[in-house]
């Protein structure tokens, strides 16, 4: 997942897909969409690619959340996190880190993706001052107490997975019903937690709705549902709200977006400049330090 989840061409016909030409401002046209093949195996792979290629173009992003931690009990804890991501041809790089409350305030992660091969990921802890790498094996622990893992972290790569087409079904939507292709994917990489896992997405927007994760047993483990969605720039998509349910140990971790900015170019400051794109340079381990 990324908390966000994936362009290319120029006009295409006048509404494609819920984008319209006509109120598209991000500069990005939609990809057509190829015929896809009948044999599940390939078909899912095609489907999980065209999905990746409409939600490419988009550069930057940031971000400013609520989450909520649930026990099994329905106790709660708050948080407030910032996250920023740039996006790049070889991987993207993303940091997340606690604002509130004081207990883990700076407390952040930083991901380097790596699409043939193990990302980097660091974290950063105040109490120590110090920046410690995640190593592959440590990728399936929980992201300070939450239901994200490390590995939850990273974006999904299609050639990380070994895909097939399940069906065609509905889910139900911000109220409405949704209508969705159902793939399997299974990890083919090192150091994962999961066995496998089923993406439902959108038959016309090309988002993903809902991941359902499944441990190296074959268990069902957690269900991340996505809703709330707002388009950006009348191009791309991205959930407001996400709800990462555990249904082996009754946790809950939910994230609701106070405010979020898709490629930092297209907004101005109050001074009517425009402001400018992240860089390289916000993805570093001095970066993590600093805060």
């Amino acid at each position: 997942m990324k908390w966000k989840l994936g362009l290319l061409s120029v006009a295409v016909a006048a509404m494609t897909f819920g984008v319209s030409a006509d109120d598209n401002t991000s500069g990005v046209a939609v990809p057509s969409v190829p015929s896809f093949p009948s044999d599940a195996a390939r078909r899912g792979r095609a489907i999980a690619d065209y999905a990746d290629s409409f939600d490419q173009g988009w550069v930057d992003q940031y971000l400013q959340a609520r989450m909520t931690l649930y026990d099994a009990n329905g106790d709660t804890v708050r948080r407030q996190i910032r996250q920023m991501i740039l996006e790049g041809n070889d991987g993207d790089k993303s940091l997340v880190r606690f604002m509130t409350p004081a207990e883990v305030r700076g407390v952040g992660a930083l991901i380097h993706e790596h699409p043939d091969s193990t990302d980097d990921s660091w974290l950063y802890l105040p109490a120590t001052r110090r920046v410690r790498r995640i190593s592959g094996a440590n990728r399936t622990a929980s992201f300070q107490g939450t239901e994200f893992t490390y590995e939850d972290l990273s974006g999904t790569i299609v050639r990380r997975y070994d895909w097939r087409f399940l069906r065609e079904t509905t889910l139900r939507s911000d109220g409405q019903s949704a209508p969705v292709y159902e793939l399997e994917a299974r990890p083919n990489y090192a150091n994962t937690g999961y066995q496998r896992l089923i993406f439902s997405i959108h038959k016309e927007n090309w988002r993903v709705e809902k991941i359902q994760f499944f441990d190296r047993a074959g268990e069902r483990l957690k269900t991340l549902t996505s809703s709330r969605w707002r388009q950006y720039h009348g191009r791309f998509w991205r959930a407001r709200r996400l709800d990462m349910r555990n249904h082996q140990t009754g946790k809950r971790t939910l994230i609701e977006s106070t405010s979020q900015f898709l490629n930092l170019s297209l907004y101005q400051r109050r001074d009517g400049s425009q402001r400018n794109n992240l860089n390289d340079q916000a993805f570093t381990r001095r970066a993590l330090e600093n805060g």
